[in-house]
């Protein structure tokens, strides 16, 4: 496993789908990584998560999608022929000032990360299920 460090661009992928995030702290003793999403892509649709305004740079003030800490072993580094569009993508997102975002909107990105992350510990613990000897009657 590659070793990540604070501030690089990681994916988790889950079928189809893919949550790319930056990378805050590597909790090594617990084998997780703390994360902040960025993206969510799915079939070639870029869904952007709080992107930061110009004056913020890649931070954002206020997030609408909470951070989240996940399995190492799950988090692969993103490549830069992914990151460099995805950069690109949230550097000319126009800016919103605050309030001005649709609550729907706000809640429609959650449930899509939710719904998502859901999906990916489901699988993640069948794959786990599958790995582990039956016991015996």
């Amino acid at each position: 496993m590659t070793s990540l460090v604070t501030g690089q661009i990681v994916f988790l992928q889950c079928r189809q789908t893919r949550l790319y995030a930056e990378v805050i702290q590597v909790l090594e003793t617990r084998q997780r990584g703390w994360i902040r999403p960025l993206a969510l892509v799915s079939q070639g649709v870029t869904q952007l998560l709080d992107a930061a305004t110009e004056d913020e740079g890649w931070f954002r003030s206020a997030p609408t999608t909470p951070d989240m800490v996940w399995p190492l072993t799950q988090l692969q580094p993103a490549l830069d022929t992914d990151v460099i569009p995805l950069l690109a993508s949230l550097a000319t997102k126009p800016r919103v000032d605050d309030g001005a975002a649709a609550p729907l909107e706000t809640h429609q990105i959650s449930q899509a990360i939710n719904d998502f992350a859901r999906q990916l510990w489901a699988d993640s613990q069948s794959e786990d299920e599958g790995d582990r000897p039956k016991p015996t009657p």
